[in-house]
């Protein structure tokens, strides 16, 4: 059961046995009061939850609802507010006390422990939404599908670039060759030898580094493993962590730390917004804050390492069904509206995350905002983490092993063996 998973991830993820019964309490104290309502259901209306409950946000989203039953008056819809973070865990309760809503937002990590329970609907032969997979990329098909089947269509997706202050960059020194190097994106050392340069000018800091951030971390290895060449399980789904060109990436993370700054992710993307820091790797949230800047900045796409190209991290939100659905039909055409071309772009621009759509992304909204083209462009080098329904597991290692290598406690060779190990552990429990 669903419930049981709760269980034990929480007791791996806990750092106390006091923090494991505080939060299986509220776990238990969530599944009975949810328990106690599961006869509320009302007839004839299909439940929705989501995530993008901002005023500014819900506003869009509440029209676009409001148009769906305008076009389907025959269909009421209810929705459930999520927050990022517990949402996921409210969600695996609700399918326990089989309360769950009939369509759901998931983010792109999450859909495999719900696909892998058999309790999402097969979308594989709805004929209405064949093109929403079909103008998706790819890697933003791969988290929705299980054992080659489709079970949560592509929403919206989003990535991450290096943003320049090139105040400070304008200040330096650094040969042409370097310069070159940087701004052609072929090679680390150039990204390196400028953030050095900044950080001995001594106006700012070089390069932005994560320390440890939960959820966070990962995004920032991930990218480097894969610009080197490397990935972190084979084609047959076995771990592969300890291969050269993942450690000689981890190394080279952590050789950044040299020329910058460790930080969490908020804390270096408040440096850069108050001109503090000259090489970054963030989201376009910072865009709105940016406009208010008193430096010149620019993005730039995640550099590769030798003739690997630079591939960043992508994440994206999903839209499923529940497979226990009494309303399986509406749900679809749902889903079909509310990720139909004038809706998602709607939906897109107010949400300030890029459409799933390739089609949609080239939009002039895009395309003309400051840095968005780098943003479309960085899209399509881009992947999501492994499908695997252990993942926020696997993760949790991946990023304790990394920091483990940034404060010093290991070398790359040995953060990344054991990483190695503990997956294979993990993978061989029941």
């Amino acid at each position: 059961m669903l419930l049981l998973k709760i269980f034990r991830l929480l007791r791996r993820r806990c750092a106390t046995p006091r923090n494991d019964i505080i939060k299986i309490s509220l776990i238990l104290l969530t599944f009975f009061s949810i328990s106690s309502c599961s006869k509320t259901h009302k007839s004839n209306t299909l439940r929705f939850s989501h995530f993008w409950t901002e005023p500014g946000q819900r506003a869009v989203l509440d029209s676009v609802l409001s148009d769906f039953k305008k076009e389907n008056p025959e269909i009421n819809v209810e929705v459930m507010d999520l927050s990022w973070a517990d949402g996921k865990t409210k969600l695996m309760v609700n399918f326990n006390a089989r309360t769950a809503p009939d369509v759901l937002e998931l983010g792109s990590d999450w859909i495999a422990q719900f696909s892998s329970s058999n309790v999402l609907e097969d979308l594989t032969n709805v004929s209405s939404l064949k093109s929403r997979f079909e103008n998706a990329p790819e890697y933003a098909n791969e988290p929705g599908k299980w054992k080659s089947h489709y079970y949560a269509v592509p929403w919206f997706v989003d990535t991450r670039v290096l943003f320049i202050n090139n105040d400070l960059l304008e200040q330096t020194t650094p040969s042409p060759i370097t310069l070159y190097l940087f701004n052609g994106l072929s090679q680390w050392e150039g990204m390196y030898n400028v953030g050095e340069e900044i950080q001995k000018k001594g106006t700012g800091n070089g390069i932005g580094v994560n320390g440890s951030d939960m959820h966070r971390l990962y995004k920032k290895i991930l990218p480097q493993i894969w610009s080197n060449g490397g990935d972190i399980f084979d084609t047959q789904g076995n771990p592969t962590f300890a291969r050269k060109e993942n450690i000689e990436a981890l190394a080279f993370y952590i050789k950044q730390l040299n020329a910058g700054v460790m930080e969490t992710q908020k804390n270096l993307d408040d440096l850069f917004k108050r001109g503090k820091l000259g090489i970054l790797y963030s989201g376009s949230w910072l865009f709105d804050p940016l406009k208010k800047a008193d430096f010149k900045w620019y993005c730039a796409l995640f550099p590769g390492n030798g003739l690997h190209p630079g591939i960043s991290f992508a994440g994206g939100e999903y839209l499923a069904v529940n497979a226990n659905s009494g309303m399986k039909l509406q749900a679809e055409k749902f889903i079909e509206f509310i990720t139909r071309p004038d809706n998602e772009l709607r939906l897109a621009k107010a949400f300030n995350i890029f459409p799933a759509d390739k089609k949609l992304q080239q939009d002039s909204f895009f395309l003309n905002r400051n840095q968005g083209k780098v943003f479309i462009d960085q899209l399509a080098h881009a992947r999501m983490t492994p499908v695997h329904p252990k993942w926020l597991e696997i993760e949790a290692i991946l990023e304790d092993e990394t920091a483990q290598a940034l404060y010093k406690k290991k070398t790359p060779e040995e953060a990344m063996k054991s990483c190695d190990v503990r997956v294979k552990e993990l993978l061989n429990e029941p």
